[in-house]
């Protein structure tokens, strides 16, 4: 494999507040914060970046975040699920 030419928006121990997009089969909700509940909102600190490609195509990879949450809970989270808490 070649080398990847994403590079992540945040980098390992960055403090980050997640939250989960749910996406529809056909359709992508994005959301606001007005649509997040409590339990879809999580803070944590990034443990490692990893990289996921859903399609089978070797040049269509999106970068996924393993985050340590302050609930001691590790998730997954896609990068348009994270923000960096400054």
């Amino acid at each position: 494999m070649d080398e990847l030419k994403i590079y992540p928006r945040y980098k390992v121990g960055d403090f980050v507040r997640c939250i989960h997009v749910y996406y529809n089969y056909y359709y992508y909700y994005g959301w606001s914060n007005d649509d997040v509940s409590p339990e879809d909102e999580h803070y944590g600190i990034i443990v490692d970046v990893d990289y996921a490609c859903w399609d089978g195509h070797e040049d269509d990879y999106e970068i996924l975040y393993i985050v340590h949450c302050t609930d001691g809970i590790k998730r997954f989270f896609s990068e348009d699920e994270v923000t960096k808490m400054s």
